[in-house]
């Protein structure tokens, strides 16, 4: 194909002309981020020299979720939860010099907890403009160790938070806080360098830190973003999609069972499991251990943000329960309903025997709202009960009654006398414990695969022994004001074990079969029933016939 002489070359936005070849390479550029990452900049490997970048399964992750934010907001408002040096501020610091360098009079600010992350972070952005063609990116006119001023108008500044007034006075359009919760005078910077960015269509407010614990600023807003109506996005980053996180097998390599476990919810290989041990040696050997590893390398957003002491419901029992495709589809609906004031968030929580259903969580909702949302439910989908507490919610007991489901709605008050006042000095307590044992059973349990509900089951201290030897939980008030937020999720789905709810299925002729097996047919049944119960096949013929299994799934299922 040849070229017309006469026809003048194409011109990119900086004003340069290029030939139609390069304007192909331009044009894709401009609008392609990890094609400009892989083509034009490179970056520093870990076991030394440079190469192009080339986005890692965890950066494609990020693109992908913060691209589709933009398309769906205008703007960028994200959170970024992750492990240890898995290369999160590399493609940031790309994709805001992207749109420093391809597009005029955009400024972009970096902020980092400490002065060596901040040189690090300015180093990479230097790296890339040096290494990127000249013909395709703006002249720099100013730059030192903190600043770079492109002759398009756009700058690229980083800075440190050890001044609450860095960047007060700026505009930008662009903003990467790196390491929130290390970060020192918060208060300061959300006042002046956060409002720098207005909440114009096309700006971007970008959030990540690994965990420092919980009840701080960077822990407050990762559960914040959770809830639906939050404006910021969580995005949780796994350790082990980082390709370099396996280690040779050492000598004599067997799984515990806690490894295996870890293999079977997460899909680990064997190096992965290994390059994990070699972790929490490191960390032993510093005085920390196993703890320390989960949060500098979570694999949930519940491991990230562990709470301090011992919690009431297992960790591992419950990542179980997500993970699990358990049905339980012969039992009654029972709903657990924890209502809010209108400028609060309603929840309700759906649970059918062994499985959780679903979540529902309902904002600047009336009470009378909520009242016509319960009663289509309960005529929709038959449901057979539904709890609701009674501190925010006696009005829509009321008048849900006055509807004519009396029959269906019970109001509970979570301070009122527990039916075994033996062991739980109060209701909450006795549905806390009702609903540990539920998770924590042998037959197992399913509940929503969703990292807010993780993470309040993870926020639930253990019982405290009173004097006279019953079991207290933790106030609620105590529990939001220590974590920054309310277990109403985990509240609600307590409320589904408030009454034990009778099943209508019928099970007499069942009883009378059940003493007319020999003892190899009852345990080989009760091997059934065990398996059964942990799998989408359950057929109710897998029931235990032994009196006293019968009498176990008896007092689960009207549970």
């Amino acid at each position: 194909m040849t070229t017309d002489p006469t026809q003048t070359p194409p011109v990119n936005p900086l004003g340069r002309f290029l030939s139609p070849q390069a304007q192909r390479v331009h044009e894709r550029c401009q609008n392609d981020l990890p094609y400009f990452c892989a083509r034009m900049l490179r970056v520093k490997l870990k076991e030394g020299g440079t190469a192009p970048f080339v986005l890692n399964k965890a950066q494609m992750y990020l693109h992908e979720r913060i691209e589709k934010q933009l398309h769906t907001t205008g703007k960028v408002r994200m959170l970024i939860l992750k492990g240890r040096q898995q290369g999160i501020s590399t493609y940031i610091a790309a994709r805001f010099y992207h749109k420093a360098t391809r597009h005029r009079g955009k400024n972009v600010f970096i902020l980092s907890h400490h002065a060596t992350t901040t040189e690090t972070l300015f180093q990479i952005v230097d790296k890339y403009h040096a290494n990127c063609p000249p013909e395709i990116t703006p002249r720099c006119l100013v730059s030192n160790n903190r600043r770079m001023r492109f002759d398009n108008g756009s700058q690229y500044t980083v800075g440190t938070a050890g001044s609450g007034a860095i960047g007060r006075g700026d505009t930008n359009q662009y903003l990467h806080w790196s390491e929130v919760a290390f970060s020192e005078n918060i208060p300061e910077l959300l006042t002046g360098l956060f409002q720098t960015v207005s909440d114009m269509p096309g700006t971007e407010k970008i959030l990540e830190s690994t965990a420092n614990g919980v009840g701080n600023y960077f822990h407050r807003a990762c559960m914040d973003a959770l809830s639906e109506d939050d404006d910021y996005e969580l995005v949780f980053i796994p350790w082990f999609w980082q390709d370099e996180y396996r280690s040779p097998l050492k000598p004599g390599f067997t799984l515990t069972d806690e490894e295996h476990q870890l293999q079977q919810m997460y899909g680990l290989d064997d190096l992965q499991i290994q390059w994990r041990r070699n972790k929490i040696d490191e960390f032993k050997k510093e005085g920390f251990g196993e703890r320390k590893f989960k949060q500098e390398y979570p694999c949930t957003v519940k491991e990230a943000f562990q709470s301090s002491g011992e919690v009431l419901f297992d960790p591992d029992k419950v990542a179980a329960a997500r993970k699990s495709r358990l049905t339980d589809p012969h039992m009654p609906i029972i709903i657990g309903a924890d209502l809010a004031p209108i400028h609060d968030r309603n929840v309700l929580m759906w649970r059918q025997g062994r499985h959780c259903l679903r979540k529902e969580v309902f904002m600047q909702c009336s009470q009378m709202d909520m009242v016509g949302k319960i009663a289509a439910r309960i005529d929709k989908h038959k449901v057979a009960k539904v709890f609701i507490d009674v501190a925010e919610g006696r009005g829509a007991v009321d008048r849900l009654h006055e509807l004519g489901y009396r029959d269906v709605v019970m109001g509970i008050h979570f301070g009122m006398a527990p039916i075994d006042d033996r062991v739980y000095s109060n209701k909450r307590a006795e549905m806390a414990g009702l609903l540990k044992d539920w998770v924590e059973d042998d037959f197992g349990a399913r509940i929503p695969d969703d990292d807010e509900l993780e993470v309040e089951f993870g926020v639930i201290p253990d019982f405290k022994q009173q004097s006279n030897g019953r079991k207290q939980l933790v106030p609620k008030d105590k529990i939001k004001e220590t974590y920054g937020k309310s277990p109403d999720l985990i509240d609600a789905l307590m409320l589904t074990f408030a009454q034990p709810v009778r099943s209508t299925y019928n099970q007499t002729s069942r009883i009378t079969k059940a003493f007319k097996r020999s003892p190899s047919e009852i345990h080989a049944t009760n091997r059934r029933a065990a398996k059964a119960f942990q799998t989408d096949d359950y057929d109710d013929d897998d029931f235990p016939k032994t009196a006293t299994g019968f009498k176990r799934i008896s007092e689960l299922r009207r549970l």
